[in-house]
């Protein structure tokens, strides 16, 4: 077995592997998949809630190891999920 070097330094800080994302267009809409995440709540587990506003998902910073010109930032519109 491997392991990453990086991931036994950061293995106090990582909370899980499974990790999802859902976009969300207000607070209305996070209240409801909250509800729906507190209804799916497993008996023996736990689900972890984070709220990112828009404005704090702008201050991302990817952290790279060797840069690749592939991994330059680039302009993009506006991103919609179906």
């Amino acid at each position: 077995m491997v392991v990453n070097p990086a991931r036994i330094r950061c293995q106090k800080e990582q909370l899980q592997f499974s990790v999802y994302a859902r976009v969300c267009n207000g607070n209305d809409a996070v209240k409801m998949h909250e509800g729906r995440l507190r209804a799916s709540l497993p008996p023996n587990g736990s689900i972890r809630l984070l709220v990112v506003t828009e404005k704090q998902y702008q201050s991302i910073q990817i952290l790279l190891g060797n840069y690749q010109p592939e991994d330059a930032p680039f302009a993009c519109e506006q991103l919609s999920f179906f």
